[in-house]
Formats: C-alpha cells, structure tokens, sequence
C-alpha cells in the first residue's frame, strides 16, 4: 500500500526502485522521526505503506526497524509509516509521519555547523530548508541495521569563568538560571520558529540546529555547558564565539545591563534591578 496524496506520480516512484530524478529535479520524501524532521532522496525509496498490525512487519515479510531508535533516540509509537529503502539488504524503517514527495533542487542546502560533523557523519550530508522547515538529509546507505546503544556525547568543554564583568551584557534566563553575554558577542535574538531541528541523539551542549543568514547555526544550551541536559527553549541569542556562529537557547531575555558587582560565588555578578546574581562565563575562551 503506498501513499496517496504526496505528490503527482509518488505512488509510481515510491512504488518502483532507482528511478532517475528528471532534469533539475531533485525528489526527496520528507518525513518526521522522533523529534525530528528528515530527507532522503526519493531513488533510495522503494515503498512507503502502512506496517501490519502490530507495526512489527510489513506484509508479514520485511521486518519493521524503529527509525529513531536506529539513529539511537527513543522508539516510535506503533503503527507508524513505513519507509523501504533500496539498500543492501532491504531496510524497512518505522517513522512518525511522512510528509510529502518534494522537490528540493531550489530549496537552501546547508552543511553541518563545525563540531556536529564527527556525531552525525556519515549518517547525513546536511540539511535542507523546506517551506521553512529544516530536514536533515540522510544517507540510507550508512544507516545501521540495528538499533545499538546511544551516541555518546563528546567530552565536555572546560568551564572558564569570566574574572571580570564585561562593560554591557545581554541577560538572559535558561532553566531558571540569569547568564550573561558580552553584548559585543551578540548579533540578534529570534524567536525559534519552525525551522528549528532539534537532533536525533544530544550532542553535548547542543540541542538542535537553525538555519540563519546562508548558515546552519547549533544552538548551544548554557546550563548544559555546565552539565545539566541540553533543552530547547523558546529564543536564541545569536552570537559570534571564538570565531564560530553559536546560537544560545533562552527562555527570555532580560536586556541589556551595565554596572556589574562581584557576587557571592566566583563568576557571579549583581546589576542594578536584578533580585538574583547573573552567571557570567567565559564563553570565548570555551568555544576557542
């Protein structure tokens, strides 16, 4: 059974294998996988179809692997759709959804930011920007056949501590925490919006990814840095660290302060009309 309703002609190339795309043309069948949004080019699909009941097998034939837990997050709920893929041997994947058959040959194609490269490669080539929602694109042929235990996350980064305050900061809150940022670090704060990934396994501090101005931007969590779970939150505060685009997730921002006071704990500070010290780190020297 394949999908209706995709796209003119999806039934006939998701139902036969390796047809070639037509000249400026590029086929991707976009689907939804866990938390996230993915794109795999329509010549590695054979079929898209409903799995049997229990969502184990299609047709009692090929059985059924959880797409997300594949990519080492949590398994889907069952039924799901179910995505053949033309690789060797035949790899029949469970996901959330399927969203359409697209072409994508004009869509923005973005490269993965610098440090997301070693967890995701060479499982992705990039990312593209769909009618404002970004798909990680897949590469079938390096998926795994089993589910295996999750990526580890990479090393943590040495928290610095800033000596002194900065003349101007931007304030911000991020699970319950004020955070400082140098205002000169800061480009702009946009809400996250639907072009917003999140990844499929955490990759240290990073929650997710944004396209933003011809560049793919990972969003940074700051209490993550200090080793609580990275969280995606409603802003980001677009900066500049260390030479490297780096949003920074916050539930809100407070503004922009001056006049700093040493706190209580080293790389604590208190401004003027704030009840609670702001954390300030040195976030330079840690993405450096």
């Amino acid at each position: 059974m394949t999908v209706q309703g995709l796209a003119p002609n999806a039934g006939r190339l998701l139902g036969s294998p390796a047809v070639p795309f037509e000249s400026g043309r590029r086929l991707c069948l976009l689907v939804e996988a866990g938390e996230t949004r993915y794109a795999v080019e329509a010549t590695s699909v054979i079929e898209v179809a409903m799995p049997g009941a229990r969502g184990a097998s299609l047709r009692g034939v090929l059985e059924v692997k959880d797409l997300a837990a594949l990519l080492g997050g949590l398994p889907e709920d069952v039924p799901g759709m179910v995505v053949v893929l033309d690789v060797s041997p035949t790899l029949a994947v469970r996901v959330r959804s399927v969203v359409e058959v697209a072409d994508v040959a004009r869509d923005p194609f973005f490269l993965l930011p610098p440090g997301l490269a070693d967890s995701l490669a060479p499982l992705s080539r990039g990312a593209v920007l769909h009618k404002d929602r970004l798909y990680l694109e897949l590469i079938v042929e390096a998926l795994p056949h089993r589910a295996g235990p999750r990526a580890t996350p990479p090393e943590p980064r040495p928290v610095h501590w800033a000596d002194e305050p900065p003349e101007r900061a931007l304030v911000l809150e991020s699970q319950g925490v004020l955070f400082g940022v140098p205002l000169g670090s800061v480009s702009q704060v946009v809400p996250r919006g639907e072009a917003f990934s999140v990844l499929p396994v955490q990759s240290g501090p990073v929650a997710g990814v944004y396209p933003h101005a011809q560049a793919l931007w990972p969003i940074c969590s700051i209490p993550a840095l200090l080793g609580a779970p990275a969280r995606v939150e409603e802003l980001f505060v677009l900066t500049e660290l260390a030479g490297r685009n780096v949003g920074l997730a916050a539930t809100r921002v407070l503004g922009v302060l001056q006049k700093f006071k040493p706190a209580e704990l080293p790389g604590t500070f208190r401004a003027p009309g704030l009840p609670d010290p702001v954390m300030l780190l040195d976030l330079q020297r840690m993405f450096s």
